[in-house]
């Protein structure tokens, strides 16, 4: 079975009608709210595709008030593209840009019961801290209207030195 060739890039004004048209609750125009953080400045909003089809999406908060700088969010990948390494294609670009930066390191945060995603995140060589902080996630119901709730994530982190 042939690689599959996956391209990476920061997301652009015309991938933003791909990106809503998957998203559960199109009135929380989440797409949109990541796009228009990296056209502000210290946000890089990224896209994985394949054949000029959109598989998934991350950002890199690089933004100087934030404590944990620069800190991976918002990883997805559209679940019939999982395990086809975009997953890996996204945070290895956004980590070098994160080295390009100039920073050594990159943050994220998971919940600790998330029993998918912290194994991802070991195999992608990234390291709980021991700390934890409780994060305010902004979110849409089943019926699209907002929703905030709190959780205590656990930090983790990767050396970009020791690539």
């Amino acid at each position: 079975m042939p690689v599959e060739e996956l391209a990476v890039r920061l997301c652009t004004e015309a991938d933003l009608p791909a990106l809503h048209a998957r998203e559960v609750h199109p009135s929380a125009r989440v797409a949109q709210r990541h796009f228009d953080r990296q056209q502000a400045g210290d946000y890089l909003y990224a896209v994985v595709l394949a054949d000029d089809q959109v598989l998934g999406t991350c950002a890199l908060d690089c933004d100087p008030a934030e404590p944990l700088r620069p800190e991976l969010k918002s990883l997805w990948v559209y679940p019939e593209a999982r395990r086809r390494g975009a997953g890996r294609a996204l945070t290895r670009f956004l980590e070098q840009r994160a080295a390009d930066l100039g920073f050594v390191e990159v943050f994220l945060r998971v919940d600790p019961d998330n029993a998918a995603a912290i194994p991802m995140y070991i195999g992608l060589d990234y390291s709980p801290t021991g700390d934890h902080v409780v994060t305010t996630y902004e979110s849409v119901d089943d019926q699209g209207a907002p929703v905030s709730t709190e959780q205590t994530d656990a930090v983790y982190r990767k050396s970009l030195l020791t690539r």
